[in-house]
């Protein structure tokens, strides 16, 4: 699949202009390098101008409270709903970005065995291509990804799979202040993932690619801190709680070491 697909994407997800220095040379005045430690922080800011997020947040909102089960029929897709241009601008450096070696093609694959991950059942992206991002020795060591060369079983000390299609880290959370019914549960501020790629397709980012008018949608896929998840709506929805009143510092060690963005899939719609 084309590279500027997943820049495209990657824009989307940023609510802003994502180019490389590949493509360009060098960076402009205005824009920001965007770098992989600090993707998933740019995402949740990009959430806070997002209408598509906030569309898909009141859509979460009902889940949680009614306590649908994925593949439910309470979703309507929020095609209607467009983002404005921010004028951010960011660019990154392709070959620290992406990590092609990684890049896997499963647009094609049907699971017929279970698959195991950080001790939970990994549903595998059947039907998407991933365009994998370079994750390796970027963190405190590489055991939270597993093994290079993967059966169906987990391997000690890695982290479950979850995917990213919406996320919220402001005031008036996904489910700010909400008590659903029966015991008094709140679902607060903080990042929200599933373990379930065809949940979190409700949820995706889509775009129309500028060279040929195809449609894409587009998801993150993570590895999960088990040590910082909370699990919800029957094991549904897996939260990473961001607290309030914490400084900006602070909040970005917390994501960085409770949830971890390895790849960016892509599928044609």
């Amino acid at each position: 699949m084309d590279r500027e697909v997943a820049l495209q994407a990657l824009g989307k997800f940023c609510n802003a202009s994502v180019t490389s220095f590949q493509k360009q040379g060098s960076r402009g005045a205005s824009q920001q390098p965007l770098l992989i430690k600090g993707f998933i922080a740019t995402v949740l800011d990009a959430d806070e101008t997002s209408q598509v997020s906030r569309s898909n947040f009141a859509h979460m909102q009902c889940t949680l409270q009614a306590g649908y089960k994925p593949g439910g029929s309470s979703y309507v897709q929020q095609s209607d709903v467009v983002d404005k241009p921010t004028g951010l601008n960011h660019i990154i450096d392709e070959a620290e970005f992406f990590d092609p070696q990684f890049d896997c093609d499963y647009t094609s694959l049907r699971d017929t065995e279970t698959y195991h991950r950080g001790g939970e059942v990994y549903e595998r992206p059947c039907g998407w291509y991933r365009f994998a991002l370079k994750v390796l020795d970027k963190y405190d060591g590489n055991a939270w990804l597993g093994t290079r060369f993967r059966s169906t079983q987990s391997v000690p000390g890695e982290w479950p799979v979850s995917y990213h299609g919406t996320s919220k880290k402001g005031a008036g959370g996904i489910v700010e202040e909400y008590y659903k019914p029966g015991p008094r549960q709140r679902y607060g501020r903080g990042i929200y993932s599933t373990p379930y790629i065809s949940e979190a397709t409700r949820y995706a980012k889509t775009f129309t690619f500028n060279k040929t008018g195809k449609r894409y949608k587009a998801i993150l896929q993570n590895r999960i801190n088990p040590e910082y998840r909370q699990k919800h709506n029957n094991d549904n929805y897996w939260l990473v709680p961001i607290p309030e009143g914490i400084s900006a510092v602070e909040e970005h060690k917390m994501v960085e070491r409770a949830i971890r963005p390895y790849g960016l899939l892509i599928k044609e719609i």
